[in-house]
């Protein structure tokens, strides 16, 4: 049953009611009386506001005028507590619409969205000062003494300035600047400060660099997106190093010449980086950078920035797609197959069909870029309803790496070798030897993936998931990757006391033991979400890397996309078969996409790269059509494939998960819904 605030007065002019999306599990809004002192103060649209719900104090936003009186006596919105919105109209029909879509409360889901739901700390303050006017001759100048004249032509020269940062160079400097500004020379004024990213002011800008006519023709068909003024959908598909990035920071250039704003979404924290950098090192300081890695007062400051039209460029994971851009005119889904733009706890939401959405409500260019895409997408394109547009070729003169197939079936030999094959091992000491560098993948992280006991079989399970716990050795636990539970690792079984525990399967952290003891005089180093907790940590391993301080980077998917490692010339996959039979309908075309992927990180610069894939299945067509570097020829397998099976993008598949504190209740209701949704499809 709806509920309404509790009685305070009679209600007012429909003009004073407001619609507020309060952050409680509620299926629709509520409506308060707006105070004149607040709305005179400047609450508007996206304000967010504390008001009473009963005998409790709770936050929401503002979301325009209500559209009629509800019946009854209302009460007032108590407080603004952000004298900067958190958003404007143009978003609300944005935000409703996934609040339906995704069948979320929708105060809830703002407050999932937007940072600093609570009380915020208010926007920091602090004085600048800037020259007013140019003084003629030498006598305004004479009649100040020598610490006034120094500042004064240093502000001439440099602009406005924080008065914080003139203090190391003229110390005490305050006393100069009233009098300056007594004499009408300069201004003082108190402005809003926002945290920003160091690297913000870091970079020298560059020039747009010369396209290829591939380049040419896709940056004509987004631009002509752009200045059409309509939803205009494009599928930008090209090999890796094919120059993607190039073709939508042009079309960035042109959006933003036509007054318009930019978002540019990466579906990993530390892809967002690089990118961030790579709008910066064109754009400048004009550019924001969101993501959860961020504590909560800077992404606050980020989206204040972008709010009050400081910035018009936004570049940052799948929650960077509601940033607050009233003037979008492009909106770019890099690497649009991955699966980490689909958000899987609170508010559940596929980010790239939100910012296809949002492109749809803005009139905006939306361009979908991926060298492996979807299968969905591409049959979308090639259907004619996104523009497809293809990159065949890299831009650079070196032609993409050969790709070989290790069969593991024939590679047991040599005992001493337990996760790298002698092939790849033959490689990597080629590696060492010509001073380049290697990357070695698995999409795994731990030591073991599995540890139970050899004399009754029992496997050490998480007690909330019952999934097979994943063994840690540098910390020498037993971690759940679904929830987080650890247990020290046991050294006996609970169940028959025996002592023979055995571990079985491979994670990254063996495969970095492995090649430091194989290689004991090279750099290593690992890359999973183990060692780089936060997007800091893996920004630094990266640097290094990229710096040459490093021989071998083992990672899991966190080094597989995006980067560009000039002096890496060898990819070794370790375990290719890993994803292949995940029992998921699209697990050929991830494994597919992350093989790719990982492929296309070798043989950047000027020596030609190889890629060492370890398998069991050789002649796969994945692994085939991997080796071959042939997307076509797995499109049209894999499309058949589920043709015949009746998977998307032939049918539309819904996800129903149920969950409780109990087995037993909940597999019972599972089994209740089942029937029932199978009599809706029979018509029983």
């Amino acid at each position: 049953m709806p509920v309404s605030p509790s009685p305070n007065t009679t209600h007012p002019d429909l003009a004073d009611l407001w619609e507020v999306a309060v952050a409680l599990p509620l299926a629709h809004t509520l409506t308060y009386r707006l105070p004149a002192t607040l709305a005179a103060a400047g609450a508007q649209v996206g304000s967010l506001v504390r008001v009473p719900v009963g005998r409790r104090q709770v936050t929401g936003y503002l979301l325009g005028p209500a559209c009629e009186p509800p019946p009854g006596t209302l009460r007032d919105i108590r407080e603004v507590l952000d004298p900067i919105p958190r958003f404007g109209p143009e978003l609300t029909p944005l935000f409703r619409w996934v609040a339906d879509y995704y069948q979320y409360p929708l105060g809830e889901a703002l407050s999932f969205i937007i940072p600093g739901g609570g009380p915020a700390a208010q926007p920091r303050r602090e004085l600048w000062a800037f020259p007013v006017v140019q003084p003629e001759g030498d006598q305004p100048l004479k009649r100040l003494g020598p610490k006034s004249r120094d500042l004064l032509a240093y502000l001439l020269e440099a602009g406005p300035t924080p008065v914080k940062d003139l203090q190391p160079r003229f110390p005490a400097c305050r006393d100069s600047l009233r009098r300056l500004a007594a004499r009408g020379l300069i201004g003082l004024e108190d402005r809003t400060r926002f945290r920003t990213h160091e690297a913000d002011a870091s970079f020298a800008l560059t020039e747009n660099l010369t396209l290829v006519p591939d380049q040419e023709q896709a940056l004509t068909a987004i631009v002509a997106g752009i200045d059409g003024g309509k939803f205009a959908p494009s599928l930008l598909h090209g090999v890796t190093a094919s120059g993607k990035t190039e073709v939508y920071l042009s079309a960035a250039a042109h959006a933003l010449a036509q007054g318009r704003q930019v978002l540019v979404l990466a579906p990993e924290i530390a892809l967002t980086h690089p990118v961030a950098q790579a709008f910066r090192r064109r754009f400048g300081p004009r550019v924001a950078l969101l993501h959860s890695g961020l504590s909560e007062a800077f992404r606050v400051d980020q989206w204040r920035r972008i709010m009050v039209g400081e910035v018009d460029i936004v570049v940052g994971a799948r929650s960077a797609v509601f940033a607050p851009l009233p003037r979008l005119g492009l909106v770019v889904v890099d690497e649009e197959h991955d699966p980490s733009y689909k958000q899987e706890g609170g508010l559940l939401y596929q980010a790239r069909d939100v910012a296809l959405y949002r492109g749809k409500l803005a009139g905006a260019a939306v361009v979908l870029v991926s060298a492996t895409p979807q299968v969905t997408s591409c049959f979308s394109a090639r259907e004619g309803k996104y523009r497809y547009l293809q990159l065949h070729r890299r831009v650079t003169p070196q032609t993409l790496p050969e790709i070989q197939l290790v069969d593991l079936r024939t590679q047991r030999g040599d005992k001493s070798l337990k996760v790298i094959s002698q092939p790849l091992k033959g490689a990597l000491e080629e590696v060492l030897r010509r001073g380049e560098q290697a990357l070695l993948f698995l999409n795994r992280r731990g030591y073991s993936r599995a540890v139970f006991c050899l004399f009754c079989g029992q496997v050490f399970q998480c007690r909330h998931c019952s999934v097979a716990l994943t063994q840690h050795l540098d910390q020498d636990r037993l971690v759940c990757h679904y929830c987080g539970y650890t247990q020290a690792t046991p050294e006996q079984c609970p169940n028959c006391q025996s002592s023979a525990i055995k571990r079985y399967g491979v994670g990254t952290e063996k495969v970095e033991s492995e090649v430091k003891r194989l290689f004991p005089t090279a750099r290593v180093a690992r890359l999973d979400r183990d060692t780089a907790p936060n997007s800091g940590r893996a920004l630094k391993v990266l640097q290094a890397f990229a710096a040459g301080d490093l021989d071998f980077l083992v990672g899991t998917q966190m080094i597989a996309k995006g980067h560009h490692f000039p002096q890496v010339t060898l990819v070794g996959v370790i375990a290719a078969d890993l994803s292949l039979f995940f029992p998921e309908y699209h697990a050929g075309e991830r494994t597919f996409q992350l093989l790719s992927q990982v492929a296309g990180r070798a043989g950047r610069g000027a020596a030609k790269g190889a890629v060492l894939i370890q398998t069991y299945q050789p002649e796969h067509y994945v692994f085939q059509s991997v080796q071959s570097q042939d997307y076509d020829r797995f499109f049209q397998q894999e499309l058949e494939t589920r043709r015949q099976l009746g998977y998307p993008p032939f049918t539309r598949l819904a996800l129903v998960r149920l969950s409780g504190p109990l087995e037993a209740p909940v597999a019972r209701e599972a089994r209740r819904l089942a029937a029932a949704l199978e009599n809706l499809r029979t018509g029983d």
